[in-house]
């Protein structure tokens, strides 16, 4: 992707010579109704005539009336081939659109040549002359991918489409789910407590066991809490700045780690490889983004304006123990968020992983650790949902619940620390929805079969977000459905870690 125009331009004439060279087994058509174009091709072909023009019906009339008069009697010049769309409405819509949005910039020739006030010498130009001239090559008005967020770095993306960047990615990930038998059990002050466990199965071959899991006892859970609670007013007082540190480097390490995390989210959390990829992105972007509020918030008071002549500062501090408790469809992202928000603000944290995903949970856990968050600042508490919530909701050294999860499940929660005695703690809850998508006559359908497949079934569905309930205006609803139904006949179902299953 360029970010000058002129870039563009010039990766046109490269493109253009290269197919010339090649004559013998190609035959260029080049589609333009750009003046310079035309002469360009012309002078990379030569006395080369294996090739042709090509213009849109009712565009470039002038362009190629002196093409066809002047330019090619004299010089022996291609032939030009005038092509025109056929078809419905339907049919023709999005070409026209496209058309439309192409001769409308204001840096298209076509719309620079119509434009009495364009300077000639400026359309014409030759853009390998202009883009040898920018200073600097790349747009600047743009930023790079890394730096699109302001306060902090963007997380680091793949192209899987390139073969050769998914074949190392997919053969690291291999040797990182291949490596050693993986386990889960709870941590508490940073030591793992070995329990009886479970086998962890991949849910897209329960044939397939992947690692095994131990739940948190009672006696974990209880050691859990005095630890966190005991150490919440020391990790407050290191302040935002030392602990967005800390975060940043977990960050680091989440992408030093990329292919152990993605195997792990492919095999045990059945997601695909792109959504693995985008899981682990969106987990890194909650660490830098959490880090950056932490500097900006917890780092110390803050002057506020008076009017009467008082003095007056706010600070922020941590409000303790907090338990965070995530879902098993972003086993990596949601878990890493709900943690690192609560780290960042000040608090302990005790994280119960969702009962599908402990494996997921218990690496992040460690790379947390190791990044350099204390052992008995954050503990993981791998297990039965209920059993683990009876002993840290009714504890009254809980300061504050994160949930992401059923509605049915959050008001439980609710009723769970409301009963108790003493302050009642903070309970932060993301819930799920039935969510909708309204479709009018004005829609492409090839765009809302796309949109249907991506929003209902990516993911397998397993999204907070996936669509639920889809409504079609009714004189299209036919034509709408048939061509949903079909891109549903063609979603190809196996394992994850295959690049073309969808």
């Amino acid at each position: 992707m360029f970010t000058r125009k002129i870039g563009t331009d010039t990766s046109y004439l490269a493109c253009a010579r290269a197919l010339l060279a090649a004559s013998d087994h190609i035959f260029p058509q080049f589609a333009t109704h750009n003046a310079h174009t035309l002469s360009a091709v012309q002078a990379f072909a030569g006395k080369n005539r294996k090739f042709e023009f090509q213009r849109l019906h009712g565009m470039g009339e002038a362009l190629y009336e002196l093409y066809e008069g002047a330019i090619r009697p004299t010089r022996v010049g291609a032939a030009t081939r005038i092509y025109a769309p056929v078809g419905s409405h339907e049919d023709l819509l999005a070409y026209l659109v496209r058309r439309l949005l192409e001769n409308g910039a204001n840096t298209s020739f076509v719309n620079r040549l119509a434009n009495d006030k364009a300077a000639v010498d400026e359309m014409i130009a030759d853009p390998v002359k202009r883009l040898i001239a920018a200073n600097p090559k790349r747009n600047p008005r743009i930023a790079k991918p890394q730096d699109i967020f302001p306060g902090r770095a963007n997380s680091r993306g793949f192209l899987l489409n390139d073969p050769v960047t998914s074949s190392r990615l997919i053969s690291a990930m291999h040797r990182a789910i291949d490596a050693a038998p993986f386990a889960a059990h709870p941590i508490v002050d940073g030591v793992e407590r070995v329990r009886p466990a479970r086998p962890v199965r991949d849910p897209s071959d329960h044939a397939r066991e992947i690692g095994l899991a131990g739940e948190a006892t009672d006696e974990d859970v209880h050691a859990a809490m005095g630890s966190a609670s005991a150490a919440q007013a020391a990790w407050d007082r290191r302040g935002g700045t030392a602990r967005a540190a800390i975060l940043e480097r977990a960050a680091d390490l989440f992408e030093e780690r990329r292919a152990l995390l993605m195997a792990l989210i492919v095999r045990e959390g059945g997601r695909t490889v792109a959504n693995a990829l985008s899981e682990l992105r969106e987990a890194v972007d909650f660490l830098r983004y959490y880090a950056k509020e932490a500097r900006i918030h917890f780092e110390g008071a803050v002057s506020l304006p008076g009017v009467t002549g008082e003095n007056n500062h706010l600070a922020l501090r941590g409000r303790g123990v907090f338990a965070a408790i995530a879902p098993w469809n972003f086993p990596l992202s949601i878990f890493t968020g709900q943690i690192a928000g609560a780290l960042a603000a000040g608090n302990s944290v005790l994280a119960k992983p969702a009962e599908q995903t402990p494996l997921i949970a218990a690496a992040s856990v460690r790379l947390l650790h190791e990044a350099g968050v204390p052992g008995d600042v954050l503990h993981l508490l791998p297990g039965d949902g209920a059993h683990i919530g009876k002993a840290v909701f009714t504890d009254p050294r809980l300061a504050g619940v994160v949930f992401t999860g059923s509605t049915e499940t959050a008001l439980l929660i609710h009723r769970a620390l409301a009963a108790r005695e003493g302050p009642i703690p903070a309970l932060i809850a993301e819930t799920g929805g039935l969510n909708a998508m309204i479709v009018d006559s004005t829609a492409l359908p090839e765009q809302v079969a796309r949109d249907v497949l991506t929003s209902a079934f990516d993911s397998a569905g397993q999204r907070c977000s996936s669509l639920r309930v889809l409504f079609l205006q009714d004189d299209v609803a036919d034509r709408m459905l048939e061509q949903v139904l079909g891109a549903m006949d063609e979603l190809k179902l196996g394992d994850p870690f295959d690049l073309t299953t969808d």
